[in-house]
């Protein structure tokens, strides 16, 4: 079931609103119109916190309501304050292109034996119905040695989405462990105990 957002006419300038604990709002897509509104900034925070990539139901004033899917974040850096927010409505009945995030599960054997895991790809293109998004992509990479490497094409087939990243993307990589080169000894360190060896032997 999707979770209802309300949407509020913006009236005064965005900073006025975060003040207030609302942040602006622009709404488009599937032809619609784009409008600029406020949401409350509290329910989006919660809501990006369970599922960032849920189908809401955003009841717009005076218009009734629309499927959406939050298709845009922005923060202060320092702060992670909600600045702005993109809604994009959407047909539940049509494919649309969209993102999601990649995470990985388990400790590659790699890693274990000293290497170091390097990931190149956060997040997959993907063109699938709106009841088929998920928050995260896993991918299990407890596998992978020393040297092993992950590309798109390798990732588990999932039912339902068609992946529009170049399958030779590299998305993971584990590398032999990073080798500290020893310090190199000082030059004519041992001239000095030759001399003082043969200074000794004059005596």
């Amino acid at each position: 079931m999707s979770e209802a957002v309300r949407l509020m006419e913006r009236t005064g300038k965005p900073a006025a609103q975060r003040r207030q604990g609302l942040v602006p709002v622009v709404i488009y897509g599937a032809g619609s119109e784009s409008l600029s509104l406020s949401a409350d900034a509290k329910t989006i925070d919660t809501i990006l916190s369970k599922n960032p990539r849920a189908i809401l139901k955003a009841e717009l004033p005076a218009s009734g309501t629309k499927d959406v899917i939050i298709q845009g974040v922005q923060r202060q850096p320092l702060t992670k304050k909600l600045l702005h927010i993109d809604f994009h409505v959407i047909d539940l009945k049509a494919e649309l292109d969209t993102r999601v995030a990649l995470h990985f599960t388990g400790t590659p054997e790699g890693v274990k034996a000293g290497g170091v895991q390097t990931v190149e790809l956060h997040e997959l293109e993907i063109r699938t119905l709106p009841d088929k998004l998920e928050s995260v992509f896993e991918v299990d990479v407890s596998n992978l040695e020393i040297g092993d490497h992950l590309l798109v094409s390798d990732l588990p087939k999932h039912a339902g989405w068609e992946v529009l990243t170049d399958p030779e993307t590299l998305v993971v990589k584990i590398a032999p462990p990073a080798v500290q080169a020893e310090p190199a000894a000082e030059e004519g360190a041992a001239e000095p105990a030759a001399e003082e060896a043969a200074e000794g032997a004059k005596v």
